[in-house]
């Protein structure tokens, strides 16, 4: 039996891959999602924030604040700091050799939330930039799009299982979902270019499977950063299902339109 769950918060994922530099633009993906993915969480960290804090440590070569150490950078990350505008780096004596055509770029990138020359740097030899651009959105650079994958999984899991537990029964216990096999976010590369929405908001359970619809959102000229929810849904298309088993706790990948694929792709 089908249950519909209807309209519910603002509870979906958009994902926008421009591949060439390896930027996503995202809705829905916190940065708590992105420390339980990341394979190693970054060490050092420059802020590229427009104001300079008293409170942090500032670099006396670049003038930014500087955080170093995993829990110091991971509690920074997941705190209530403001917005959120950073690069790691590998070694602090990586800073005193930025030119001022370095600190400009990455001023820059701070200011504009995009890059000017290059997101990645071959001084710091950083695997992300992340930008906050509004309440909810983020662009990331990611040297590595694997990192990416784990993170969209994490944010996947997160995203079902509240989506799920908050139309329970009161007081019955919730549901944990299982991590999702490696590869099978990976089988949505060919779209990612598109714009893909995991709509959460339109998630139901049918024969305790839980399934989550992906849709391919309809072109626009606009940016993705300047489109409203309602400008990405409409028209929206699903092209694939995620379904959860509720009793054997195993993910499926349903393809429900092949024609928005590259079959050749796939992998």
């Amino acid at each position: 039996m089908k249950e519909s769950y209807g309209i519910m918060r603002d509870d979906y994922i958009f994902v926008h891959l421009e591949s060439i530099v390896n930027l996503i633009y995202s809705r829905g993906i916190t940065a708590n999602d992105f420390l339980k993915g990341v394979l190693q969480i970054p060490t050092n960290v420059l802020l590229l924030n427009r104001e300079v804090s008293d409170d942090l440590t500032i670099d006396n070569h670049t003038f930014l604040n500087e955080i170093n150490g995993a829990k110091k950078v991971s509690e920074y990350l997941i705190g209530n700091h403001g917005p959120r505008n950073w690069i790691d780096f590998s070694q602090r004596d990586a800073l005193s050799e930025l030119t001022p055509a370095d600190i400009a770029n990455l001023l820059y990138m701070g200011h504009m939330k995009t890059h000017n020359d290059t997101p990645f740097s071959y001084k710091l030899q950083n695997d992300y930039v992340y930008l906050d651009i509004g309440e909810n959105q983020v662009k990331t650079y990611y040297r590595r799009l694997k990192n990416f994958y784990l993170v969209l999984n994490q944010s996947i899991i997160r995203h079902a299982e509240q989506a799920y537990n908050e139309h329970r029964i009161v007081f019955r216990r919730g549901n944990k979902f299982a991590e999702l096999p490696a590869g099978m976010v990976r089988q949505l590369i060919p779209v990612l270019g598109e714009g893909l929405i995991f709509a959460f908001d339109q998630a139901f359970e049918q024969d305790r499977e839980y399934r989550i619809p992906i849709l391919i959102a309809s072109d626009s000229n606009l940016a993705p950063t300047l489109r409203s929810k309602d400008s990405l849904y409409n028209n929206a298309q699903q092209i694939a299902i995620l379904k959860y088993n509720l009793r054997s706790k195993h993910w499926h990948f349903i393809i429900t339109n092949p024609q928005a694929f590259d079959a050749d792709a796939l992998y």
